[in-house]
């Protein structure tokens, strides 16, 4: 082949032809061959499209936070080949990589150290956001309120069970949302393997708070996700959490009125079995063995708070009845929404052991997962009648570390604690669950949220949460800590004391799978 026909054949590859140039050389071609080469087209257009759509759906951000975690979308990528051919997406992809670095290099926003004037910056930022979230907002929305609390890990449940009598929400759970153990490390270099004696904070979600305070007693029915609950083979979806507890609910005949919350029970404590060490969350790189191991966040199981008296014979039936098929009529007419936080996180709280920076690198992104979980009930206008669950909270295992320019590091900056006291904090939030009673007005609802997360936020949030993932066995289990627990669960004794270890099956309610 001659050097001109090479440099010919590297300029076309490099340069497509323009549409003009196509179609005259599709009208020089005879009626069949024409008929042929555009069926090919057209196949392999349609190739493009979902080769697009399986290369975007990992991209839970667009714009400039998307950009700054994934660099160049493979819609652009593919845009700039239409235009400039492969040269001008190779030039694309190079720009975009060396934007990336430079991003890198510079770091997001640093913490701010004069809090005072951090708090200004972030008030602004959050006013403006607030502006932009206000013509997507339902007409009948019911204001949303927020308390948090201050707990020991010992003793976390019965002290929320206690202020939701003190509170009189336990005599009015019509006004209650949800309830959450906030999904942070609260003093991790103090007791790293336990929680047992650490502040634990929960928030409660609600919309407002009883004029005659009555008591009223509760109950927490705990469903453990060592437990064989559910029936699932693989290739099955895996379990939700909630929809175990609403499962229970619905045989119990607590409808959301009268449920005064789901919560998925966690506990985040340093692992002490070597187990983790053979491919834990690590990955081989930041943890070996020998250097110590991260605090690891871990769901332990669901609760479902309601009125005690209710709700035991419904349990002690699903014990009975175990393992359950659970298939979707078990949860119809309600709808669970889980919202990726974690990639937001990685935009706009980079560094676990302190504060969300201010100002933000992005501040047309919620600062934090409770400013998200306030937006979506209010978006939607899910009222406190119809809510079964309002959570900020965690879903796989994972390393747990803070973060500085050249490694890992849990010292952060003491962060003020829901008692008063500013103590040492890794934040720890991936999810935020919804979970209520669906109507029509909730869908339309849900439209406004999808176009508010496609226009503010640039995001689609439903992306890369695990919901529906199929259940499988052996080395196809994806987490590296699932996969290097499964070889010794067995061999480790269960433990029922918050914040003792316990390796995690690979998936929760459900394992040993059936088949």
């Amino acid at each position: 082949m001659s050097p001109a026909a090479i440099r010919q054949g590297l300029a076309g590859g490099l340069s497509p032809p323009t549409p003009e140039q196509l179609e005259a050389a599709l009208a020089a071609m005879p009626p069949e061959q024409r008929a042929e080469v555009e069926a090919g087209l057209a196949a392999a257009a349609d190739g493009r499209t979902q080769a697009l759509a399986a290369a975007e759906a990992h991209r839970v951000l667009d714009g400039p936070a998307g950009q700054h975690l994934y660099g160049a979308s493979a819609t652009d990528q593919a845009a700039a080949f239409e235009a400039g051919g492969l040269g001008a997406a190779l030039r694309t992809t190079a720009r975009d990589i060396g934007e990336v670095h430079v991003d890198a290099l510079k770091g997001p926003a640093k913490h701010d150290r004069d809090r005072e004037r951090a708090a200004r910056v972030a008030a602004l930022e959050r006013a403006e956001r607030d502006a932009a979230r206000a013509p997507y907002l339902a007409p009948d929305r019911v204001p949303v309120h927020r308390t948090r609390l201050a707990t020991r890990g010992r003793s976390q449940v019965e002290e929320v069970v206690a202020f939701l009598r003190r509170s009189g929400l336990a005599a009015r759970p019509d006004l209650v949302y949800g309830v959450s153990r906030v999904p942070d490390r609260i003093s991790p270099h103090l007791t790293p393997g336990s929680e047992a004696h650490r502040v634990v904070e929960w928030d409660v979600v609600h919309a407002g708070l009883p004029d005659a305070p009555a008591d009223v007693p509760v109950a927490a029915s705990h469903f453990d996700a060592l437990d064989r609950w559910v029936l699932r083979r693989p290739g099955q979806p895996a379990v939700l959490d909630e929809e175990l507890a609403l499962a229970f609910l619905g045989r119990a005949g607590i409808p959301p009125e009268r449920c005064l919350g789901v919560a998925r029970l966690c506990h985040f404590a340093q692992p002490k079995d070597a187990w983790y060490g053979w491919g834990g969350a690590g990955g081989g790189g930041e943890h070996d063995v020998g250097s110590g191991y991260p605090i690891t966040p871990i769901v332990e199981g669901v609760l479902a708070l309601h009125h005690a008296g209710e709700g035991a014979e419904a349990r002690d039936a699903l014990a009975r009845e175990a393992p359950l098929p659970l298939g979707a009529e078990a949860t119809a007419g309600s709808h669970v929404e889980v919202l990726n936080w974690e990639e937001v996180a990685r935009a706009v709280h980079p560094r676990a052991q302190h504060p969300p920076p201010a100002p933000s690198p992005f501040p047309y992104l919620p600062s934090t997962a409770e400013e998200l979980l306030v937006a979506h009930l209010e978006v939607v206008g899910v009222r406190p009648h119809d809510c079964w669950s309002a959570q900020v909270t965690i879903d796989q295992p994972y390393g747990l570390t803070g973060r500085i320019r050249m490694g890992t590091s849990d010292w952060g900056s003491p962060q003020p604690c829901a008692d008063g006291t500013d103590r040492q904090r890794l934040a720890g939030a991936r999810r935020v669950v919804v979970a209520y009673r669906d109507r029509p007005e909730y869908a339309a609802g849900r439209d406004r949220w999808r176009h508010y997360q496609e226009n503010v936020l640039l995001a689609h949030l439903e992306r890369a949460t695990g919901v529906g993932a199929p259940v499988t066995v052996g080395p196809e289990v994806t987490t590296p800590l699932l996969r290097a627990g499964l070889g010794v669960l067995d061999a480790i004794q269960s433990v029922t004391d918050f914040g003792a270890w316990v390796p995690p099956p690979p998936y929760r309610y459900c394992w040993p799978l059936d088949g």
